[in-house]
């Protein structure tokens, strides 16, 4: 996570680098939109928009992934009651008696 974080500023310190080295004014043009502003404008926001949408769709996957947790551990906990229900009516086993197992018991011929 760590190597993740340093590799993310090592990138926008050489964004910002080619932004301000590439300062010079520009027309952008988008469908019927013209606007005149500098380079270091356009590059930065483009990675910040960038940056942003990454850390929405990061933040959609996280939400899911909590969801499914919570609705997992909701899974868990009723099936251990249910366990413990079943548990509790089968009561202990006696002294001489096996545990509760699936199908008639043994016969002692």
């Amino acid at each position: 996570m760590q190597f993740l974080f340093v590799l993310a500023l090592l990138f926008a310190l050489a964004v910002a680098v080619f932004a301000v080295q590439n300062a010079e004014p520009i027309t952008v043009n988008l469908i019927r939109w013209q606007l005149e502003t500098s380079l270091v404008v356009v590059v930065l926001g483009s990675a910040a928009t960038g940056a942003m949408v990454a850390g929405l769709v990061g933040l959609v996957r996280q939400l899911r992934a909590s969801w499914r947790i919570r609705q997992l551990q909701s899974q868990v906990h009723r099936l251990e009651e249910r366990l413990r229900a079943l548990t509790e009516s089968a009561g202990p086993p006696s002294k001489g008696e096996a545990p509760h197992r699936d199908g008639p018991p043994a016969s002692t011929d």
